[in-house]
């Protein structure tokens, strides 16, 4: 549990898949998109702009 607060301190985001969770790195410019399907997740999307 101290693991996944230490990474929210750090930025990551962090959702559940498959049972599992999972941790993304938050893109320096840019967004990420957590799509639900029945209330379920069922993708993430990641759009990055380089500067």
């Amino acid at each position: 549990m101290d693991d996944l607060v230490e990474l929210l301190k750090q930025g990551f985001i962090l959702y559940q898949k498959n049972g599992k969770i999972e941790a993304e790195v938050p893109p320096t410019f840019g967004s990420v998109a957590l799509h639900f399907q029945d209330g379920r997740f069922s993708y993430l999307q990641r759009s990055e702009t380089k500067k």
